[in-house]
């Protein structure tokens, strides 16, 4: 089974966004479990964690409260899994495109790879599926500023080996919102820089230490 987190922490008008907005692009998709997690005086990551301890599925996807699965991607999802089944599969990463959403209108579907390692910079979105076990094998999200989060998960798991599969018929609607938290966050360019490299020595010292 393929399990859908859509976290939310915070300010309800967050949860409220989830219900709708992201919730609602879930239910149009084909069968899967959808937990909403919302926590009041949590964290991004902790949301995340905690949804994931909710669901039963082997498979987990994320979706943020401010974006949509497009129609199909948890179909699209599901044949990717199917053609890598013989490639130890809970050792992957399945990524979706992106659209990007300005202003009500959305752009061309597309991948955020620009070559750099993910040991370097993220370039998987939120809405990769991983598999329970990797998952728990790199201990899920780590407390890091918003943003970072991801990150960390994705690097952990191609720091142990994972593969990246591309999924270019699952779409990921990323609204771009000024008032989001990630947003928020990179207003401060210098604060951002010095949290990527202090993330990036701690993801070194987790490598080594295994």
């Amino acid at each position: 089974m393929i399990s859908v987190v859509i976290p939310t922490y915070g300010d309800s008008e967050w949860l409220h966004l989830s219900r709708d907005r992201a919730y609602p692009s879930v239910l149009i998709q084909d069968k899967c479990e959808v937990v909403m997690h919302h926590e009041q005086d949590g964290t991004r990551a902790s949301s995340l964690n905690n949804g994931v301890a909710r669901t039963s599925g082997d498979w987990i996807l994320f979706l943020d409260a401010d974006d949509e699965f497009a129609p199909g991607y948890v179909g699209a999802m599901r044949r990717a899994l199917e053609q890598h089944r013989d490639d130890g599969t809970r050792m992957v990463l399945f990524t979706p495109a992106v659209q990007h959403v300005r202003k009500g209108r959305p752009g061309s579907p597309s991948f955020m790879d620009r070559g750099i390692s993910l040991r370097d910079d993220n370039w998987l979105v939120i809405g990769t599926m991983i598999h329970r076990d990797l998952f728990n094998q790199v201990g899920g999200f780590d407390d890091y500023p918003h943003g970072f989060e991801d990150w960390a998960l994705w690097s952990k798991c191609y720091r142990i080996g994972a593969q990246i599969v591309r999924v270019p018929d699952a779409v990921y609607r990323y609204f771009h919102n000024p008032q989001s938290k990630h947003k928020q966050g990179w207003r401060d360019r210098k604060q951002q820089v010095a949290t990527h490299i202090r993330v990036k020595e701690k993801l070194d010292a987790w490598e080594a230490a295994r």
